[in-house]
Formats: C-alpha cells, sequence, structure tokens
C-alpha cells in the first residue's frame, strides 16, 4: 500500500461520556484526521462537533457493534484502517499516533496498544488485565498480549473480515477479536500507550454481567482452541461459525 492510500480514521464508541467526549475531542480533531462518533443508544442523541461526523445506533448495542457499525461506514468512504480510541480521553493521543505511523509503513498489521498506566490506574483493572492476559495466552499461545486496551489500529478490510467470526459485541469483543484475528493467521503487534483514568470518569462495566459474560467467552474460547487440535484448521473455522450461530 503507498503512503497516499493510507487513509485512517478516529473510530470513538460513545455511551453515557458525552462531557469527557466534548473535553478530548479537540485533541483528535487537532491531529488531522478525520473522526467518527458512534452515539450507541444515548438516551439523548449526541450534539454535533465541528471536525467530527456521527452515527447513531437507537439503542445500546454493544462497544463491538459500534465499532464494526463504524468500520462499515468507513470502508464505504474509503478509508484503510480504523484506529479505535475510547471516548473518556484516557488513551495518549501522541501514543496513538505512533501507532498509526508504524501502521502506515505495514498496512497490514493489526497494531494493539499495551497499556501503560500512571497512579490513577484502579488495582482491580490491572489485576483484572492479568487474568486476561493469562486466557489470551491458552488461547493463542502468546504469552504477554493485552486483550482489553481500547485503543487499537485495524486495517479495514482484515477487520471486517475477522468480525465475520466474532460473536461477541460488548465488552468482550476486544478480547474475542484478538483470538480470532491470531487464529485466522494475521499478524499483530503491541505498542505502549500511556493510559490514565480520569478522576470523575464514568464506567460502563457491570460487574455481574460482565464478569459472567468474561467467564463464558473464555469457556468458549479455550473449547474452540481445543477443538483446533484435533480438527484441521478450516474445518475448525467452520465450527466455530456453526457454534457461534447456534446461540
Amino acid at each position: 500500500m503507498s503512503a497516499d492510500a493510507f487513509r485512517p480514521i478516529w473510530v470513538v464508541p460513545c455511551y453515557r461520556h458525552e462531557s469527557s467526549l466534548r473535553k478530548f475531542l479537540p485533541q483528535l480533531v487537532a491531529t488531522g484526521i478525520p473522526i467518527l462518533v458512534v452515539d450507541d443508544g444515548n438516551d439523548e442523541p449526541l450534539a454535533p462537533f465541528e471536525g467530527a461526523d456521527f452515527i447513531r445506533s437507537e439503542k445500546n448495542e454493544g462497544k463491538g457493534a459500534a465499532l464494526v457499525r463504524g468500520a462499515h461506514w468507513a470502508t464505504k468512504r474509503g478509508y484503510t484502517h480504523l484506529v479505535q480510541i475510547d471516548a473518556d480521553g484516557q488513551h495518549s493521543v501522541s501514543d496513538a499516533l505512533t501507532m498509526i505511523a508504524v501502521a502506515e509503513k505495514e498496512p497490514n498489521v493489526f497494531i494493539s496498544g499495551f497499556p501503560i498506566y500512571d497512579a490513577s490506574a484502579p488495582m482491580t483493572r490491572a489485576k483484572g488485565r492479568e487474568i486476561t492476559r493469562f486466557f489470551l495466552w491458552l488461547e493463542t499461545g502468546l504469552k504477554g498480549e493485552d486483550g482489553l486496551c481500547g485503543c487499537r489500529v485495524y486495517p479495514l478490510q482484515q477487520f471486517l473480515q475477522v468480525c465475520q467470526r466474532v460473536r461477541t459485541r460488548r465488552m468482550g469483543f476486544d478480547v474475542e477479536v484478538i483470538v480470532k484475528w491470531i487464529w485466522q493467521g494475521y499478524r499483530i503487534k503491541q505498542h505502549h500507550i500511556h493510559v490514565t483514568y480520569p478522576l470523575d470518569g464514568i464506567s460502563n462495566f457491570r460487574m455481574l454481567r460482565d464478569n459472567v459474560g468474561f467467564f463464558a467467552l473464555h469457556t468458549r474460547l479455550c473449547c474452540l482452541r481445543i477443538l483446533r487440535f484435533f480438527y484441521k484448521r478450516s474445518l475448525t473455522k467452520d465450527l466455530a461459525i456453526d457454534l457461534a450461530n447456534s446461540k
């Protein structure tokens, strides 16, 4: 891909983070890279912001669903890379720009953020990520992958292909898309990104619902990986699709 053909776009899913989004968007506008905000069913539609496009889902469908919706919108308009970043402003924009520069040099590689926390990070978040990294090792054989960082650069064509095999559309989406990306044989690289949790931040994480969801997701993925040892890869892909469609 030539430099002229490289067309990234910020895609920002937003649910219940309008206040922090308004503070954060000027940083993205200043980069000169186009911006798409996906209103994921907020009670009141997000107000327009100069320099950003907005699309809306009438009901809250989840972060993954918002990203897929944004990916289809961006692909139709000729963008080549989706730059995922959270609406609460916790990710370093300068680090994200470095990730975009890496993607421009290696346009077929998924650049996944690896969080570097400051003192604002809750201890429960850090410990929870260690558990996720353990399960990712079981599911992919790779050590040290972070499956929960919300800042990533996806090649759009491969992203939409992988999403056809990703069942989860809420909190577990970020985890499952990494696993399915690796199972597809596509390349992935990690890049450090500094993360700050806003003092007045609002979390959409629901302790019971989302922990149960993560447990079910990792159980399914671990079982599917075991099956991959006994079946040819092409058969296992078909089996994974059948299992997902049967739910």
